[in-house]
């Protein structure tokens, strides 16, 4: 007998310690990959897992999670047995500690104010005693000594009753108004917890009891980043100082707080599979229509009394607007110094030195991500047809290693803000140029000469010859390297002959027009160069300029 309550005890024992049981474990977030559109979130924790099957619930995580980018691993001899994602639309029904105080706050409140409404109700009608009470003495009257005893009372009385009315209503002001306060904090508050989260819920079995670290990895949309730009040069003999930086956005519905933060240039919403290419046909566009009739009927004929004949006519109609919108188509020691900057097959990413709070708000949040010194050369550039002022360039080389993408770019120049630019980090050049401001003491003139202009009938053609002489003097102390870009028209038409005539020492480029002279300047010396060229086309015809 005692055998075998002695078994039943350690069968009841054994039950007990295989038991399946289940732990809500907070989720907090402790890293982000942030890539230009979504991000990965890495969640960790601790937890003290029985011997059994245990069902983990991670509470407290985005809704907005892909479920296939979910991965879950462990540190510790368990076997993961299912990984699972639901919305918990529940979790908010208990009130949290901060609301209970809030609403312990506005009873308080609350008391005070009925207090105060029965002392002002009480004051209010000793007051109306008092004045209906006023006339003294009857038809007999009063002696002076009485009137003047009486009017002190009344006096004195009636100060006291209207000060305390005022100060019971100066303290009731008070309290409404934090009794406003606090129900918008209780209301924005509401709001914020109100909204359902998500949990990942991981069955996990152990043979032993142990602490065991989980991480949880998976992938949120509403995220990214966009880069931005500084661009700081001291003077024209100093390397231009590039500050790569980051505004970085979340809408996920949970704040990152005090997370480490890496940027990838990756794009993970882009597919990886290299698209393969189909029969492409052509064919005169009626024919075209034609055979399609001719396909669709056919299909009609072949699929009749099936129950799913197709529309051929509505079939036509998107492949006639295909082709029509396929035509239309044809046209001082930062943190980012500390940033380790990693490059993978596919992507560059920048891991931050330091946790940043980035909150889900869609706001962007400016991030450090890498500082350069990168080799730079100066010089002028001058578009006299355009604007007479020279501009000071900034040549920017070897930029490719950079790892840079397009943005926008903040220029500074010897410490002042000289403007916006956008930085083209497609650009298939080997340089950079990126403009610093005018300068005013490099003079630049544009002049007509007259002598060579003229236009003249030449049998059935009118032939205009231009030319224009362009002046630049150097007002610095030191010498320049200064490019002064021209063009001449491009004819459509091949009725309209253009030809350059002298463009002494300068390149020119036949598809584009422009012609190019790169000169150095001495101080206080002026340069000049000509620009002559001829347009030939038919008497009777004007021409237009683009």
């Amino acid at each position: 007998m005692k055998k075998t309550i002695l078994l039943v005890i350690f069968i009841l024992s054994s039950i007990n310690i295989y038991a399946q049981t289940e732990k809500n474990v907070p989720s907090k977030v402790k890293s982000v990959t942030v890539f230009l559109n979504r991000a990965q979130v890495t969640s960790t924790a601790q937890v003290l897992i029985p011997a059994g099957t245990t069902n983990l619930v991670f509470e407290e995580l985005s809704t907005k999670i892909i479920k296939p980018s979910i991965q879950v691993t462990a540190k510790g001899s368990i076997t993961i047995m299912s990984v699972k994602h639901q919305i918990n639309y529940l979790r908010n029904q208990n009130k949290t500690i901060k609301i209970k105080q809030y609403e312990d706050t506005l009873e308080i409140l609350r008391d005070k104010i009925k207090i105060l409404s029965i002392q002002k109700q009480n004051w209010q009608r000793e007051e109306d005693v008092i004045l209906s009470n006023k006339l003294i003495g009857g038809d007999a009257g009063v002696n002076a000594q009485k009137l003047k005893e009486m009017a002190d009372f009344y006096r004195n009385r009636l100060t006291e009753i209207q000060t305390n009315l005022y100060q019971i209503d100066k303290d009731m002001t008070k309290h409404n108004a934090k009794i406003n306060i606090i129900s918008n904090q209780i209301n924005e508050t509401n709001r914020d917890i109100s909204k359902p989260t998500s949990e990942i819920l991981v069955a996990v079995t152990s043979n032993i009891s142990s602490m065991i670290t989980f991480e949880l990895n998976y992938i949120v949309p509403d995220a990214g980043w966009t880069p931005i730009y500084d661009l700081r040069s001291k003077d024209v003999q100093s390397p231009i100082q590039l500050s790569y930086k980051a505004n970085v956005f979340q809408n996920t519905g949970i704040d990152w707080k005090d997370v480490k933060v890496t940027l990838s240039t990756g794009n993970p919403s882009q597919g990886g599979v290299k698209p393969e290419l189909k029969t492409w046909y052509i064919n005169f566009y009626n024919q075209m229509i034609s055979q399609n009739l001719r396909n669709a009927s056919l299909y009609e004929s072949n699929t009749r009394g099936r129950g799913n004949a197709p529309n051929a006519n509505m079939d036509l109609k998107k492949e006639t607007k295909a082709v029509e919108e396929e035509e239309v188509l044809k046209e001082a020691e930062t943190i980012a110094d500390k940033t380790e900057v990693t490059e993978s097959t596919f992507a560059t990413e920048f891991e931050i030195s330091v946790p940043y709070t980035i909150l889900s708000d869609g706001k962007p949040q400016l991030v450090d991500v890498k500082n350069y010194d990168v080799k730079t050369y100066y010089d002028y550039g001058v578009v006299p047809r355009v604007d007479f002022d020279a501009f000071l360039m900034a040549k920017v080389t070897n930029w490719e290693g950079l790892n840079l993408l397009s943005g926008q770019a903040n220029v500074y120049f010897e410490g002042t803000f000289v403007g916006e630019t956008y930085l083209n980090a497609n650009n298939l050049r080997d340089t950079l140029a990126i403009s610093l401001g005018r300068d005013k003491r490099i003079i630049t003139k544009r002049i007509k000469i007259q002598d060579v202009s003229s236009k003249k009938l030449i049998g059935t053609n009118i032939k205009e010859e231009m030319g224009f002489e362009i002046q630049v003097r150097n007002t610095k102390k030191t010498e320049i390297d200064i490019t002064i870009e021209e063009q001449i028209p491009i004819s459509k038409n091949t009725q309209i002959d253009v030809e350059l005539i002298e463009a002494k020492d300068a390149s020119f480029n036949k598809n584009t027009g422009r012609i190019t002279w790169k000169l150095k300047l001495k101080p206080n010396e002026t340069r000049k160069v000509i620009l002559k060229y001829t347009l030939k086309y038919p008497k009777g015809k004007q021409i237009a300029f683009e």
